[in-house]
């Protein structure tokens, strides 16, 4: 991070920042004003260079975002770094994986550790991180969650799924309960929000699975019915500029 930011601009961290919807959030949010750490665990080139070609301050991060634990310690540092306390800081926990699927007799230990881990432990630790680091910005905070239908509709085949968003509903709630009492000026406003079915290559993964409903999945690609990853971001990236974000604390961007 480079000194001598102004106290106008918004500081955006974007975890899975290289494909599908996080690129998406990243190319929506390449705005005068604002400035991005994109984190992921591959590169995109071809987004790095759009992103510099912008303008827009973006520091590209490569770090594995199954494990919680550094993954935390590595948002801690990046923060720390920060010279200039922001206008806003806001964290877009977008990571997410959608296997295994499968029945739940067939869940084991290998994979389904690694999944929880990417799509609730590794959230909850960088939302810890991140609260406790931005406290000194004395600036309003912001905590988005890339959340799922899935999660407050179970889909047989996606117990591993359906369970870590879930869970991630509940860590958001919780955040705001533990923090509701905090002044404007500082205040951290939590959103699980539900992105609707979106054309990225999770949904590449899902059609080409073995569960009851995959067929239905299928028919959205063939009808091209599936939404736009840029049309969602641009969507999403306008949400977070709401007045009232966090009010609703579980939400669907297809309700706006």
């Amino acid at each position: 991070m480079t000194t001598g930011t102004p106290r106008s601009t918004h500081l955006y961290i974007v975890t899975g920042a290289s494909r599908g919807l996080g690129a998406s959030l990243v190319r929506a949010l390449l705005k005068p004003g604002n400035r991005i750490i994109g984190v992921a665990r591959s590169r995109n080139t071809d987004l790095e260079r759009e992103a510099s070609a912008s303008g827009v301050p973006v520091a590209w991060h490569l770090q594995d975002l199954s494990q919680p634990g550094p993954s935390a310690g590595w948002l801690s540092s990046v923060l720390e770094a920060v010279d200039d306390a922001p206008a806003s800081v806001t964290l877009i926990l977008n990571a997410g994986v959608v296997e295994p699927i499968g029945p739940i007799t067939e869940l084991h230990e290998n994979t389904l550790v690694p999944h929880l881990q990417t799509n609730l432990v590794t959230p909850m630790t960088m939302t810890g991180a991140f609260i406790d680091a931005t406290a000194r910005f004395d600036c309003p905070r912001k905590v988005l969650a890339i959340s799922s239908g899935a999660a407050r509709n179970p889909v047989p085949g996606w117990s591993a799924y359906c369970a870590g968003k879930a869970g991630l509903d509940m860590f958001i709630r919780s955040v705001n309960a533990e923090y509701a009492g905090l002044a404007d000026d500082r205040a951290v406003r939590a959103v699980a929000l539900a992105p609707g079915v979106v054309d990225t290559g999770m949904q590449e993964t899902i059609r080409g699975a073995d569960f009851a409903q995959v067929q239905r999945f299928r028919d959205l690609k063939a009808n091209d019915q599936l939404a736009s990853p840029d049309d969602v971001a641009q969507r999403i990236a306008t949400y977070l500029e709401r007045a009232d974000f966090g009010k609703t604390e579980l939400d669907d961007i297809r309700n706006y």
